[in-house]
C-alpha cells in the first residue's frame, strides 16, 4: 500500500483551524485529524478521510458525522473509544519516551487499525523496534514528525518502513515537502539501455494516439512505448522547441494505436487507456513515476517504422512521421523522429518478451 499523510490540526484553536483545513483540501493529504469541536469545520473532500481524536472517555459523542477513523488520544481512552466507535476504525495516538512507553504501544499492536507514534527523540531505531512488533497484524503504523528539521529529512524516516507521517497542525507548512517526499518515494527504477537502429521507414497511413495527463513532463522524460512486448523506445514528451505551435508539456505523441505503454510493472495499449487511470512517465535516468491519463487523442496520420537492437533483443515502435515527434537518444538528448537513421543510438527498455493483455505469462509468444 502507498504511505499514508497525514494532517493533525487537533492542536490548533478555533482562529487557527478554518485557513488550516483549506490548507489540507488542497494537499496531497490521506486523512485530516481533528478534535470531536472541529469536525463542523471540515468540508468532506472524497480522497481525503476523516479521523476524530478522542482526548478524554466522556467526550466521544459522533452521532452521524463522516467520521472514517476514531484515534484514541492516549491508551488510557482506548477502551471507551472501543465501546463508542460504531462500527468505525479505530487508532491510538502513543507518546513514546522510553521503553517503558515502548513496550506499552508495541502491546497495543494488533488490537487497533492505526497507531500513531508520537516519540520525543528523533531517532528512528524505536519506530524499527515498533515496526518489528506490529508486522504481520492488521495495525499500520505512523511516524508523527516532531519538527520541521525532522520533515527535511523525511525520506531518511520512509526507509525505516513506516506506513505513513503524520504532520502537526502547527507545522502544516511542511505538508508539501512531505507530500514531495512520498511522491518520489512511489518512484520505481528500471535500467535503461541504449538500443542501435537497424531500420528507420516511413510505412503509410494509421491511427496513433496522443497520450495527454495530468502532470506536467521535465525535459528528461517520456514514455516507454513499443510495438512488441521485448520493449520498447523512450518517446520524449512535448516539451521541446516547435517554432509553430506552443508546447504542449503534458502530452506523449505516443505512436500507433496498438502499441505497448510500459509501465513499472506491466504495459497498457494505448487504446485501453482512459481519463482518471494510471500511466507512467519515464525519465532518461530509469525512473518511473505515476501519471493520470486525461484522454487519449487518436487521430489518422502518417507513421514511420524504427526498429532497434539491443543485443539479441529486437523492438520496434510505429511512431506519427514528423519531425516534431522526439525520441530519446542513447546520450539523453532528444532527437527528432525524422533525423533517425539506421545506427543511431535511441534509449529505451528491454523486456522478457511474453505478455498477454498488458500482464506477463509464462508461455511462448513470437512478435514480428
Amino acid at each position: 500500500m502507498e504511505a499514508e499523510l497525514w494532517a493533525d490540526v487537533s492542536r490548533l484553536g478555533p482562529d487557527a483551524t478554518p485557513a488550516a483545513m483549506a490548507h489540507v483540501r488542497t494537499s496531497a493529504v490521506t486523512t485530516v485529524l481533528a478534535r470531536l469541536d472541529q469536525l463542523a469545520e471540515w468540508k468532506p473532500v472524497e480522497r481525503i478521510a476523516l479521523a476524530c481524536l478522542v482526548l478524554r472517555p466522556d467526550e466521544l459523542d459522533l452521532g452521524d458525522s463522516a467520521v472514517d477513523l476514531v484515534v484514541a488520544g492516549s491508551p488510557e481512552v482506548l477502551d471507551a473509544v472501543r465501546s463508542q466507535a460504531a462500527g468505525r476504525r479505530i487508532g491510538v495516538r502513543c507518546e513514546i519516551a522510553d521503553g517503558a512507553g515502548m513496550d506499552a504501544a508495541a502491546a497495543l499492536c494488533g488490537s487497533v487499525d492505526v497507531l500513531i507514534a508520537a516519540f520525543v527523540d528523533d531517532t528512528n531505531i524505536p519506530l524499527e523496534l515498533l515496526l518489528a512488533r506490529a508486522q504481520g497484524t492488521r495495525t499500520r503504523v505512523l511516524k508523527e514528525l516532531i519538527s520541521s528539521a525532522e520533515a527535511a529529512t523525511v525520506a531518511g524516516v520512509l526507509e525505516s518502513g513506516p506506513a505513513g507521517i503524520v504532520v502537526r497542525g502547527d507545522q502544516l507548512g511542511d505538508l508539501d515537502r512531505v507530500g514531495e517526499a512520498l511522491r518520489v518515494r512511489r518512484e520505481t527504477r528500471r535500467d535503461m539501455v541504449p538500443l542501435e537502429v537497424v531500420r528507420a521507414v516511413p510505412v503509410g497511413m494509421g491511427h496513433r494516439g496522443c497520450i495527454d495527463t495530468a502532470t506536467l513532463f521535465a525535459e528528461d522524460e517520456g514514455m516507454v512505448v513499443g510495438s512488441t512486448s521485448s520493449g520498447g523506445v523512450l518517446v520524449c514528451a512535448e516539451v521541446h522547441y516547435l517554432p509553430y505551435m506552443n508546447l504542449r508539456p503534458f502530452r506523449v505523441n505516443a505512436g500507433a494505436v496498438h502499441s505497448y505503454v510500459f509501465g513499472a510493472a506491466d504495459t497498457a495499449y494505448i487504446t485501453d487507456l482512459r481519463a482518471g487511470e494510471p500511466a507512467y512517465a519515464v525519465s532518461a535516468d530509469g525512473r518511473f513515476r505515476k501519471v493520470l491519463v486525461g484522454r487519449v487523442k487518436v487521430e489518422l496520420r502518417p507513421l514511420r517504422l524504427i526498429e532497434a537492437r539491443h543485443g539479441d533483443t529486437l523492438v520496434n515502435v510505429l511512431l506519427q512521421d514528423d519531425w516534431h515527434v522526439r525520441v530519446m537518444g542513447a546520450d539523453g538528448k532528444p532527437l527528432n523522429l525524422t533525423e533517425v537513421r539506421p545506427g543511431t543510438q535511441l534509449l529505451g527498455t528491454v523486456w522478457e518478451p511474453g505478455r498477454h493483455v498488458g500482464i506477463k505469462v509464462e508461455e511462448q509468444i513470437d512478435e514480428f
